[in-house]
């Protein structure tokens, strides 16, 4: 059993890196196969459809960036404006990372191929789940106020939708664009955290 749990986890890290470094569109289960080191028909002994091989490489990819972000944030610290910019700040760096970036393909290749949609909200719901769980633990005061979650739902939409004009604009520019943005996010933070209900 081991070795089979080492096998998929080499087929997963592969397909992972083959996101990350080659994009999606030049992901192919013989491309994973020879990263992996193993034979095609493994990769496909492992995950017999694709869209289970993406989502695998994906949930990989996010719960590290998501397990990363919360070893680097003091999220205690956003109760003090001059964290919170910080915070918006990792926020960004994490969604501009090529992990996110390569992640970010998946949420495109959605309207090409709607199968990979429900796991994909699966993982979202997941994520948001642990943001959601932290912020409920660090700011117990704010568990009834509403705001809360949608205030962390706006802010990764919002990074999230620049994230995906990248590829239109450059890096540079949507960088620009956020921090332009960024004081708008940092008034709304402050309405919610400086006046809980």
């Amino acid at each position: 059993m081991q070795q089979r749990e080492r096998t998929r986890d080499a087929i997963v890290t592969a397909t992972a890196a083959t996101l990350v470094e080659e994009g999606y569109g030049r992901l192919t289960t013989r491309r994973v196969a020879q990263r992996a080191g193993v034979a095609q028909s493994t990769v496909m002994h492992h995950f017999p459809a694709r869209e289970e091989l993406l989502v695998a490489a994906v949930e990989h990819l996010a719960l590290r960036l998501a397990a990363q972000a919360f070893e680097r944030l003091d999220l205690g610290g956003l109760r003090t404006p001059e964290h919170r910019a910080f915070v918006l700040d990792e926020l960004w760096r994490e969604f501009t990372s090529p992990e996110s970036l390569a992640v970010a393909q998946m949420w495109a290749a959605v309207w090409a191929e709607p199968e990979l949609a429900p796991t994909l909200r699966e993982l979202e719901g997941r994520i948001t789940g642990l943001l959601l769980q932290n912020a409920v633990v660090l700011f117990p005061e704010w568990v009834e106020d509403p705001r809360l979650p949608a205030a962390i739902d706006a802010s990764i939409a919002l990074v999230r939708g620049l994230t995906s004009a990248i590829p239109i604009w450059g890096a540079e520019a949507l960088a620009g664009r956020f921090e332009r943005i960024k004081p708008i996010m940092l008034q709304a933070a402050a309405a919610i955290l400086d006046d809980p209900v």
